[in-house]
């Protein structure tokens, strides 16, 4: 297969780098003119939970960039979720007419990109590891985990097959028929690290030390599992442990049990990672709030299920987004459970 992967900041880099050097056929582009030439002159490298990588890989900064009349078999998108469109619009025509376009968004944004390429060709995948761009231009791949991609309609098929074994070099990855189930799986926790983070300043670790952002982090999870479970969406667990259907129990013995499950599955493996919301503000970018909390309330909506906890959270980061709040630990006070 033929790749081309736009976006080459933390997840995207991450993927070029193991998929090339694997021996996979994948071209990047970057539009940073200056990160593109260091790649191709010193390699992009990584450090951390995947071990020491680096590779120089093919780049360029512009569709105008690529060679006449190339054509490729898989499009990967790893653009924050508001250049989706745009970028799969624009590079929709050097995709073969049997490609596939692949979402790598951390959040849901399969139905964004079927508006575009259609449903046949929508690909999702979730995301099972977590990195960071530093300052140098290296990227520090903060935890392991598993893939799983899909296609949007849920056909398993050989291109899908083999994509999933490409996938392979990067983190064990599996071709699965309920995409949208299993995004909404990392979609839960990534709506609870990411905004509690923003929210607070803090690290995955220093937060959760708090009893409130405990408390916080179970009722996101917990108004998120009733909206899907009203919209008909079965959600599986996520880490194979972390099972969302106990959150609905009304029994008051399962809330000390999950408490700790929480903390022992996210804490351990995302301790102190400042999650990607909180290094959005902390660069004072646009966070992706909308495809983490945003989803889950516009889910809510959808479902007639409340998420008053959600829409705290949701507003709050907006306020800090636009200037008007600052992430403190101070915050977690001020959300009414």
């Amino acid at each position: 297969m033929k790749i081309l992967l736009v976006g080459a900041g933390s997840i995207g880099g991450t993927t070029s780098v193991m998929l090339k050097e694997k021996g996979a056929d994948i071209r990047i582009v970057e539009a940073n003119k200056e990160r593109a030439e260091k790649i191709r002159e010193e390699g992009l490298k990584l450090t951390g939970a995947l071990g020491e990588h680096c590779q120089k890989l093919t780049v360029y900064t512009s569709k105008d960039e690529l060679p006449e009349d190339e054509k490729y078999d898989v499009l990967i998108i790893a653009t924050k979720y508001f250049a989706l469109q745009a970028v799969a619009r624009e590079y929709k025509d050097v995709v073969k007419d049997d490609g596939l376009f692949v979402s790598m968004q951390n959040g849901i944004c399969t139905n964004r990109l079927a508006e575009v390429v259609g449903a046949h060709k929508t690909v999702g995948c979730m995301i099972g590891f977590g990195a960071t761009l530093k300052p140098d231009g290296v990227i520090n791949v903060t935890s392991g985990g598993e893939l799983k991609i899909g296609r949007l309609n849920g056909v398993i098929d050989d291109k899908i097959k083999e994509l999933a074994a490409i996938y392979n070099y990067l983190l064990p990855t599996v071709a699965v028929d309920n995409i949208e189930a299993c995004l909404y799986s990392k979609l839960i926790v990534n709506s609870c690290i990411n905004s509690i983070a923003a929210l607070t300043g803090e690290p995955v670790g220093n937060m959760l030390k708090s009893e409130k952002a405990k408390l916080i982090f179970l009722e996101i999870a917990r108004e998120a599992t009733y909206a899907a479970k009203k919209s008909g969406i079965k959600v599986p667990p996520y880490a194979k442990v972390l099972n969302y259907n106990l959150l609905i129990l009304s029994e008051k013995m399962w809330f000390k049990k999950i408490c700790a499950l929480v903390v022992n599955v996210v804490g351990s493996r995302f301790g102190d990672v400042r999650p990607s919301t909180l290094q959005s503000l902390d660069r004072g970018e646009k966070t992706e709030i909308d495809i983490f909390n945003g989803y889950i309330i516009e889910q809510g909506k959808k479902a007639g299920v409340p998420t008053p906890v959600n829409q705290q959270i949701y507003d709050f980061i907006k306020a800090i987004e636009n200037g008007e709040k600052k992430s403190s630990m101070s915050n977690l006070d001020e959300i009414v459970l």
